[in-house]
């Protein structure tokens, strides 16, 4: 059924587009690059938020942080947009890719198929879709599963979410904005070829389905198979995407989409690679060492259905209402050398191994109403709205019926050994959770030169687990909260047309899932998250730069132990709750065009995390990094060649961890690097262009994560890659 619904959308599309095409002349066509997104009955200043087509670092609005559309400079928080040209650039393929771009943001590798986002020195835990929110908690670990391709843009938003989710980390939300159909027809093919034996295929299609172009559809899908740095590991991912518009009215817009993304990899480790050997050495293993059996595998698919109205009324107001219909799947075959103590003869340790098979479902309904009011002689602005979220998920986790978890030798390990047999579960959860929100938001105008921003949400959280586990029966475990009032206040004055300064206040509320070392799970995380800077606009516009100070302070927050939790559910992490802590940092950042031809972002972020007495806290994430993504197009006699480089540093982490032998934790430490990517593309016609790219230039090896299970995680190694794009 999935199949045809896409073969049908696309069949529509291709005979649509021919059939156009066939009206045409060579000089009215029309390509990605020059693409023209439909405005009609859209939000009025959607298309000025469209990057695609753009070839530029940076965006002239977003409606991310308050839902009312405004550029960077009058946004009183800080704002990072990665754009369809950023992406392309570098070969930025999975939401993983683009977090490591990010400034400001850290990505955190747990194992090959989970990983954690961190901002501010917290967790990523908010994320939207076409700016409606996601109440997935799972979802950062996930995110290097999301295929990019069909997304315009990717918009951070740094801080405390309060006028967007309520309930949140004062980390970042991460706002996924899909690929919208165009009026006129146009195409994407693209091949892309790597040195780790891997290759991938994209098409995208797009155009109007109808002679008036009242109706117009678009089809996106890619294909992407390969190996890695790591033995034995290999793989497979495919995505799909469609989506239709119709001008029901002349003011008012529907649109209708569905994507799906299928993840199916071999080799999948669980947790990392040993730090010590049994006598207390330090390991110095070999980075392309996977501790899997060569049948593990970590299986995954998720399917969205949304569906959106938006309609704009005479008198400059504009609603919308939106339903996100998610469904997520894996099933978790998994076998890892995460037990025992490694010798220096490669002997010595043991698999963890177990099947753990989930689904999830989550519906979303946000409807909002945004438009102008006069008050005191003067107009503002004004958001209000309301949002439920219902999401359902069933667990089982099973042992083994018998297997030889014996590792004979890890240091020369292919991970070849029979797959087992599995038993009953020992484990079922089902899940369920809830979260409903009143929201409203004014921008006032008191002056030409001041706004003020104020609002906030009252929010309804509430979450049930039944079933049982390795401690026994879970007896209809509940947690909930009600009328939580999430404040937010924002200050934005321009000094001059091009200078404003901001200052921006939230409320931190976030309810956990997390458990303490006793199975227990940690009551409620609260504080409060301040934030002011400069903001600029230079060169017309075109370069938006942001000075940023922040403070952060929070009761109950959730610290990783790094252990798991004895006769727990199954892949929990035990955490601490910490009282008193505080967050301090400076963020510099500047996005856009420099001068014709030469785009860039960079940034450069400070942090420091710590508990009342100064202990400091998230070690694991740096406190000093900087991000740099610049790209340049010749002109003149070089004309068509574009060449860029992104540079990542960041200083050192660490993380303590237990040393065999030692009576106390050992901390253990990964000194600052730098890595380095190249990036060169070449246009041989207006419609074709071959490109090369290379990612950690100087082949650096470092860890990306300690402390997770006791253990490290290598980065990746370098890898080439060539490709060919054709547009038409």
């Amino acid at each position: 059924m999935f199949d045809l619904r896409f073969s049908t959308l696309a069949s529509l599309m291709l005979a649509s587009g021919a059939a156009y095409s066939d009206t045409i002349t060579d000089s009215e066509a029309h390509t990605l690059d020059d693409i023209h997104v439909s405005t009609r009955g859209m939000d009025k200043h959607d298309a000025s938020m469209t990057t695609e087509g753009t070839d530029r670092y940076g965006t002239n609005a977003t409606n991310t942080a308050t839902r009312m559309v405004l550029s960077p400079r009058e946004t009183p928080q800080s704002v990072s947009v990665i754009t369809r040209q950023q992406m392309d650039d570098f070969n930025l393929n999975s939401v993983a890719d683009v977090m490591r771009r990010t400034p400001g943001v850290t990505v955190k590798i747990l194992d090959t198929e989970r990983l954690q986002l961190s901002a501010r020195g917290f967790d990523i835990t908010n994320f939207l879709y076409d700016g409606i929110p996601s109440t997935r908690a799972g979802q950062a670990k996930q995110a290097v599963l999301s295929d990019t391709f069909i997304y315009d843009r990717i918009e951070v938003l740094r801080g405390a979410s309060g006028l967007l989710n309520g309930i949140g980390e004062p980390s970042a939300t991460v706002n996924l904005v899909r690929k919208k159909p165009t009026r006129d027809f146009t195409g994407q093919v693209g091949v892309e070829l790597n040195s780790w034996d891997g290759y991938r295929g994209e098409f995208d299609a797009s155009g109007s389905l109808s002679n008036n172009s009242r109706v117009r559809g678009r089809f996106v899908s890619a294909y992407e198979q390969g190996d890695s740095f790591l033995d034995h590991y290999e793989n497979e991912k495919q995505i799909f995407y469609g989506v239709v518009e119709a001008d029901l009215f002349d003011n008012t817009l529907l649109t209708v989409g569905m994507d799906y993304m299928d993840h199916d990899p071999r080799g999948s480790t669980w947790g990392g690679i040993p730090l010590f050997y049994s006598d207390g050495g330090i390991a110095d293993l070999d980075r392309d060492l996977n501790p899997a059996t060569d049948w593990s595998r970590w299986a995954r698919d998720t399917q969205t259905i949304f569906l959106n109205l938006e309609h704009h009324f005479e008198n400059g107001w504009y609603s919308k209402f939106a339903y996100n219909n998610q469904q997520s799947n894996y099933d978790a075959q998994l076998a890892s050398a995460g037990g025992g103590q490694l010798n220096r003869d490669g002997s010595g340790k043991t698999l963890w191994a177990g099947r753990y098979v989930e689904d999830k479902t989550q519906d979303t309904f946000d409807v909002y109403a945004n438009g102008p009011f006069a008050l005191f002689g003067r107009q503002h602005e004004l958001v209000v709205g309301a949002s439920y979220s219902d999401a359902e998920s069933d667990y089982t986790g099973q042992s083994p019926v018998s297997i030889n978890n014996v590792v004979p030798d890890l240091l020369n390990w292919n991970g070849d050994i029979p797959k087992p047999a599995w038993a009953a579960p020992t484990t079922v959860e089902d899940q369920s959770s809830s979260q409903t929100s009143l929201y409203a938001t004014a921008r006032f105008k008191p002056t030409d030169r001041l706004a003020v921003i104020a609002g906030g949400q009252v929010v309804d959280w509430k979450q049930e687990t039944t079933g049982f586990n390795g401690r026994g029966p879970i007896d209809d475990e509940s947690y909930q909260e009600n009328g939580e009032v999430v404040p937010y206040l924002g200050v934005v004055y321009d000094l001059t047309d091009h200078h404003s300064v901001y200052a921006s206040y939230t409320r931190i509320f976030q309810p956990q899932t997390v458990r303490d070392i006793n199975n227990q799970i940690l009551a409620p995380e609260e504080g409060n998250s301040y934030e002011a800077g400069l903001k600029s606009e230079l060169n017309e516009g075109r370069l938006n730069t942001t000075v940023a100070v922040f403070r952060i302070n929070q009761d109950n927050l959730a610290e990783s132990t790094g252990q798991p939790i004895p006769g727990g559910p199954a892949n929990a992490e035990a955490y601490r709750a910490v009282d008193g802590a505080e967050t301090n940092g400076v963020e510099l950042e500047a996005a856009g065009e420099i001068l014709p031809g030469w785009q860039v972002q960079a940034g450069y972020t400070y942090r420091i995390t710590e508990d009342p007495d100064g202990d400091e806290l998230n070690t694991t994430s740096p406190e000093d990094m900087i991000r740099l993504s610049t790209q340049y197009r010749f002109r003149g006699d070089l004309n068509g060649l574009t060449i860029g480089t992104a540079v990542s540093w960041q200083n050192k982490t660490y993380a303590f961890v237990t040393r065999p032998g030692a009576s106390a934790d050992y901390k253990f430490v990964q000194e600052s690097y730098t890595l380095v990517d190249l990036m060169a593309r070449y246009q041989v016609t207006a419609a074709l262009s071959v490109g090369a790219n290379v990612s950690n230039l100087t082949d650096e090896k470092y860890f990306n994560n300690l402390g997770f299970y006791n253990g490290g995680y290598y980065g990746d190694a370098r890898k080439y890659s060539l490709n060919m794009d054709y547009r038409f």
